[in-house]
């Protein structure tokens, strides 16, 4: 007999294998895992595509959709690593930039959560794709601390005028119950924007259900729908493409803001 703990919401139980779903927030069995074992991917490789699932949830709707761009990379023959994000630590932005400009500088400075590591895997990427679910018309809170915590990076420009990430490609796939999927969408690329990224043509792929469903029926339905998964395949594959025109070892990038 084994100890099962859900990797979303910390519901432990003990017994040969884990529920079909967790009775504490529904969650489907493989977001569980035998305590003391939680699965964590490497953090010391470096991927030309990195793909970022900033859901709660390794085995849902999210995860599902970052599973096709992962899949359509290798076919292109792309190295390729999909993070989900919930397996890290990741804190919140001290805000060191509104006490003192400098401050805020890259390497960041709180090197005690999982988040110093996956800055080095960005720095390495050439091209990255966030895929994230939407709630209540944005992005989930999880993500949004993350996006925070590549200010540092931006804020290297009013440092020393660096700006190590110009010129690189992102690509966004958004999915969720109810309206919101661009604006999703655009607070994720304002975040990259400002970061220098260029966003691939046609580099914005997104799925809704509709209020009129019950949420719980969310998942068949994204696994049915092959447009989408068409789409995804669409922008996993303009950016792979975009990111090898080397932009930005070619355009002379000026930062028009911070």
């Amino acid at each position: 007999m084994a100890k099962w703990k859900c990797g979303v919401c910390g519901y432990e139980m003990d017994g040969d294998s884990p529920p079909d779903d967790c009775p504490s927030c529904g969650s489907f069995k493989d977001e569980f895992y035998e305590k003391g074992k939680r699965p964590k991917d490497r953090l010391d490789e470096r991927p030309e595509l990195l793909i970022i699932n900033g859901s709660k949830h390794r085995a849902h709707n999210t995860a599902y959709f970052a599973t096709i761009a992962e899949r359509a990379a290798s076919e292109y023959g792309v190295s390729c690593k999909l993070l989900h994000l919930n397996d890290y630590n990741v804190e919140h932005c001290w805000c060191c930039y509104s006490m003192k400009e400098d401050m805020c500088r890259y390497p960041c400075r709180n090197a005690f959560d999982d988040v110093h590591k996956l800055h080095e895997m960005i720095m390495g990427a050439k091209a990255i794709i966030v895929v994230s679910p939407i709630n209540w018309n944005g992005i989930p809170s999880r993500l949004k601390a993350f996006l925070d915590r590549l200010t540092c990076i931006e804020n290297m420009y009013l440092i020393d005028k660096s700006t190590p990430l110009a010129g690189r490609t992102v690509g966004i796939i958004v999915n969720g119950h109810e309206d919101g999927a661009y604006k999703t969408a655009f607070d994720i690329f304002m975040v990259f924007q400002n970061l220098g990224y260029i966003l691939a043509p046609y580099g914005i792929a997104y799925s809704t259900h509709g209020r009129a469903y019950q949420s719980e029926t969310d998942h068949a339905y994204f696994k049915e729908d092959k447009l989408m998964e068409e789409y995804v395949k669409n922008v996993t594959h303009n950016v792979v493409s975009f990111s090898r025109l080397g932009v930005e070892s070619k355009m002379d990038i000026r930062p028009s803001c911070e």
